[in-house]
């Protein structure tokens, strides 16, 4: 799959405790972000314990675990993940597919079969990113002179001060000399939504519409315009539930 455009950075972690498989794996996804000119960070575990001990949440967007690891299995792994409320993906590496029912349980997106095959696994890193693209791309800013990105996903909102836009993202604020108008044209994503003249929310990130403010899921409220909070409303209800849906 080419891509163009907007770029996407994605996390990923492999874990399995055969060197060679996770030395393999690891040449296969690099040589699929080369191609598609996705930017990647990726990490790797000999065991599950090992993935356990470095995990924070949100960490990895993508995680490729071998079923029958010594000690902590695959499984184990996977569902000690999801009970940390971890919600990345998950794709299992196997020699047999025996694990299925475990697998739908456990949410997981795909299987790979041993040994691994560069075709299987561009199908699966296709599929993954199709799904995941808009969380994942990345707006490039620049401040001072110095060009950084923000994950668009993790902007929580956009709040214009007198000619400055800033952007909440991630526990930060960054300061850009640029209009609301040209920032919203730039994102052009449905998750985002002009809720104020000065204001800009990632309705993905909204907890609940409370008064004429959205409060997001860090506790700060952003105020709704009387003129648009019939429209906000309408837009955080249609978000939640096709957010419910997909999932």
């Amino acid at each position: 799959m080419e891509r163009g455009g907007d770029a996407v950075y994605i996390s990923v972690m492999i874990c399995d405790d055969l060197e060679e498989e996770r030395a393999a794996l690891a040449r296969m996804v690099r040589q699929y972000c080369q191609r598609c000119a996705l930017e990647l960070r990726l990490d790797v575990a000999s065991s599950g314990e090992e993935l356990l001990d470095r995990w924070t949440l949100g960490q990895w967007d993508l995680v490729f675990l071998d079923i029958f690891m010594e000690g902590m299995t695959g499984v184990e792994t996977a569902r000690s993940l999801r009970q940390r409320g971890e919600e990345c993906a998950l794709v299992f590496a196997t020699t047999s597919q025996e694990h299925g029912m475990e697998g739908f349980d456990l949410q997981v997106m795909d299987y790979l079969l041993k040994p691994f095959d560069q075709g299987q696994l561009d199908r699966t890193m296709d599929w993954f990113v199709q799904q995941t693209a808009d969380r994942l791309r990345l707006l490039r800013v620049d401040m001072e002179g110095e060009e950084l990105t923000i994950r668009v996903g993790d902007i929580d909102y956009v709040e214009m001060y007198r000619h400055t836009a800033a952007i909440h993202a991630g526990g930060r604020v960054y300061g850009l000399r640029r209009t609301m108008d040209a920032l919203e044209d730039e994102l052009k994503d449905s998750r985002f939504f002009r809720c104020h003249r000065s204001y800009l929310v990632n309705l993905d990130r909204v907890q609940a519409l409370q008064q004429r403010d959205f409060v997001m899921e860090n506790g700060q409220r952003v105020p709704i315009s009387l003129k648009s909070f019939g429209e906000a409303r309408r837009r955080l209800q249609e978000w939640m539930l096709a957010k419910n849906w997909g999932r």
